[in-house]
């Protein structure tokens, strides 16, 4: 299966296409090796969950830097960079419960009475109030986006749609891999902790998608059309 597009170049490509399989492999020899120190890294509150929350808002920063950089130099507002920020601030908290076992922070409420973890974030709560596991929710929502969109757009060029749809940004396809796997590990298989690795891998894909588009926006991506703009005149990506 080809996961690198033709203008997807550089190291940032190379990274995606690589790195998950190299973590698999790095997260099943731990587990066949050492099962009890596997299972305590990928735990509540473990090194790998932290990783996500750190993952998470460097792309929320990323993403804003991009948002920032087409706010300058092509004058306009992209909506999904910013909706990207604040997801990803959200999702990052989210994870860490919004610091409430760092800071010993009681549950109460609505959520002692309906988190399933009795901890202080939406996710549980609404899992608790509803009874849908949100993972299936994010799994079935990232392997969508992540994973099958980028083929089904892999021969469209989104810098020659119309402006306002151009602005929805579709991970390249050097992460479809990543996000295929995250997706799978949602599943839990094997130790019913494995979520929180699939979560790891998410974010890791998200920041590695915001790198790309921030290299991307460097190369004079994310312009808008001639109508939005003084010049009549087309530049190239190379101006």
């Amino acid at each position: 299966m080809v996961l690198i597009h033709k203008s997807e170049t550089g190291w940032i490509p190379k990274l995606g296409l690589y790195l998950f399989p190299l973590l698999t492999i790095i997260f099943a020899a731990l587990y066949l090796l050492d099962e009890s120190f596997y299972r305590n890294i990928i735990k509540e509150d473990s090194i790998i969950e932290w990783l996500t929350f750190a993952f998470l808002i460097g792309a929320g920063i990323v993403s804003l830097i991009v948002a920032s950089g087409i706010r300058k130099r092509h004058h306009y507002f992209h909506w999904f960079f910013i909706l990207f920020f604040g997801f990803n601030l959200l999702a990052g908290f989210e994870e860490i419960s919004w610091g409430q076992r760092v800071f010993e922070v009681e549950t109460t409420g609505i959520f002692h009475e309906y988190s399933d973890q009795n901890e202080m974030n939406l996710h549980n709560t609404f899992q608790g109030f509803f009874g849908i596991k949100t993972k299936h929710i994010a799994l079935l929502i990232l392997l969508l986006y992540g994973s099958i969109l980028p083929g089904l757009m892999r021969n469209k060029n989104p810098q020659y749609g119309k402006f306002p749809l151009r602005q929805f940004v579709i991970p390249p396809m050097f992460l479809r891999g990543g996000f295929t796997i995250g997706a799978i590990l949602m599943l839990d298989f094997q130790t019913g902790h494995e979520e929180e690795i699939g979560e790891f891998f998410f974010s890791i894909c998200f920041f590695i998608m915001m790198l790309w588009n921030l290299t991307l926006y460097k190369r004079g991506y994310f312009r808008p059309d001639n109508y939005f703009i003084i010049s009549k005149r087309t530049p190239s990506l190379s101006e």
